[in-house]
């Protein structure tokens, strides 16, 4: 079933969300199970993050990448479903809500059900507010929070689309890096202090934006787009390009300048995906392969919040070494554990908490789109510094 917030139905949309999350299922099986077979007590990023000369496996080390393709999306298909018309805020906010809290909670609350103390009342303003990294199977909860940030400036980004044009988030953009580079040469932090920008909302909302422009071009130039039959190819190759390059400069673990324009090129390469895709990807029900795509797609936000769950049992309760061949390197066999285990039992394990969970609370969500505004006459643009309050 269908999003009832998404007005247009997009199957490529769902192809790649199920990208985007087998992406970061891999990228958390192949780092924290490589150091479960070595027998390492913990992952620690800065000494044990895994480089290759090859694009394809460059692609796994790196799939941290499918949390900025997630987000270049959410600003794609909600500016894609809000084309032309008004946005009623709170409806709009009720209806993340329903989509975002429901199985995080179920989630977080299992997280502290594992401590031996009863939980207090911070800790549940914690849970509420998404800061809560220390709790089990919250690894990626940080999203979650950044997710919510951009939807409570949604409504206002979408109204300077519409009536500033591409332009006005395009000066937006080049703000927030202006700014971003000042924090970053000011920072008397003696750690690695990009991590803070880049886990936050003022590293991440370049991929909203850039969501949210490419929706823009996919709306206008959906045809052009679909006649150029190499731009999602050629895009695809641009962004594996850009992994390989940033794996290869060690760029995940480093706070060199590298990291204030990943964030923007990252988000770059992945709007041109969604666009090209979207645009020439196969519509209606597809083929066999494309319906899978589309219902692993549908399921992808439980994949994503329970995939740390079954990592978790596999890192802590299972001989996971004895299940790779002697010959096999560490980290092909956490691939191929990852691939063969920890991955199908996250799927099945989405199918049921989506219906069981999501579904319930997604089917109470109402249209949060008004009619579109009756044309007027254009005003004269009036300057900056002098507009009418």
């Amino acid at each position: 079933m269908r999003s009832s917030d998404d007005r247009v139905y997009l199957a490529p949309v769902d192809h790649l969300r199920a990208v985007a999350a087998v992406l970061v299922v891999l990228y958390h099986g192949c780092q924290l199970l490589t150091a479960r077979i070595e027998g390492r007590p913990r992952f620690v990023p800065a000494t044990d993050w895994l480089y290759s000369s090859n694009p394809a496996a460059t692609l796994v080390f790196e799939g941290h990448t499918g949390v900025a393709l997630f987000m270049v999306l959410s600003g794609f298909v909600l500016t894609v479903g809000a084309h032309g018309r008004p946005v009623r805020y709170g409806r709009f906010l009720t209806n993340r809500l329903l989509r975002i809290y429901p199985l995080y909670l179920v989630v977080a609350v299992l997280g502290m059900a594992t401590h031996v103390s009863l939980p207090g009342f911070a800790d549940l303003l914690r849970v509420l507010t998404f800061t809560t990294p220390g709790l089990p199977y919250g690894g990626v909860f940080w999203t979650l929070g950044v997710e919510m940030q951009f939807y409570l400036l949604f409504p206002l980004l979408l109204r300077l689309l519409t009536e500033r044009g591409p332009a006005a988030l395009l000066r937006l953009l080049a703000a927030v890096s202006l700014l971003r580079a000042l924090v970053w040469l000011s920072s008397p932090a003696p750690g690695p202090h990009t991590a803070a920008l880049y886990l936050g909302l003022a590293g991440r909302i370049d991929q909203f934006l850039l969501g949210m422009l490419a929706a823009w071009v996919y709306v206008r130039h959906r045809e052009r787009l679909r006649a150029a039959r190499w731009a999602a190819p050629a895009a695809l190759c641009l962004a594996l390009a850009a992994l390989w390059t940033f794996n290869q400069l060690h760029g995940f673990v480093s706070d060199s300048p590298l990291k204030l324009v990943w964030s923007g090129t990252e988000g770059a390469v992945w709007a041109l995906v969604v666009a090209a895709y979207a645009a020439a990807g196969p519509r209606g029900t597809g083929g066999r392969v494309s319906r899978w795509l589309a219902r692993l797609g549908e399921v992808s936000f439980s994949l994503y919040l329970t995939h740390f769950l079954v990592l978790t049992l596999l890192c802590e309760r299972a001989d996971v070494h004895d299940w790779v061949p002697g010959a096999l390197p560490a980290v092909g066999g956490a691939f191929l554990v990852t691939v063969v285990v920890a991955l199908p039992v996250t799927v099945a394990v989405s199918f049921v908490t989506y219906h069981a969970i999501e579904l319930p609370f997604l089917r109470l969500r109402r249209p949060y789109l008004t009619a579109p505004a009756a044309a007027e006459t254009p005003r004269p643009r009036q300057r900056e510094g002098h507009r009418g309050r």
